[in-house]
């Protein structure tokens, strides 16, 4: 139960930091950060994973941010939706 408790407080953090921004890169930088903090620390259990996991999801955020477009998709049924592409 105090697993699940911290998997919930630390994905509201996440959104409640990506909320702030106000442009797409900073948004995804906000949410990995947070979700990677979230990871780290709950599979280590040390500040330190989560200092780590919030430092690579920063990154990788950053980088789904400033590298992705709003594109076209076609399902497998044929059906066309608006999806994120890369560059």
């Amino acid at each position: 139960m105090k697993r699940i408790t911290s998997i919930a407080a630390a994905g509201l953090l996440a959104a409640s930091l990506a909320g702030c921004a106000s442009d797409r890169v900073s948004n995804s930088t906000l949410t990995g950060a947070g979700i990677g903090a979230a990871i780290g620390g709950l599979s280590t259990g040390r500040l330190g994973g989560a200092a780590v996991g919030g430092a690579v999801g920063a990154g990788a955020g950053y980088l789904w941010g400033n590298h992705s477009y709003r594109c076209q998709k076609r399902n497998l049924f044929g059906q066309v939706y608006w999806g994120w592409c890369l560059h």
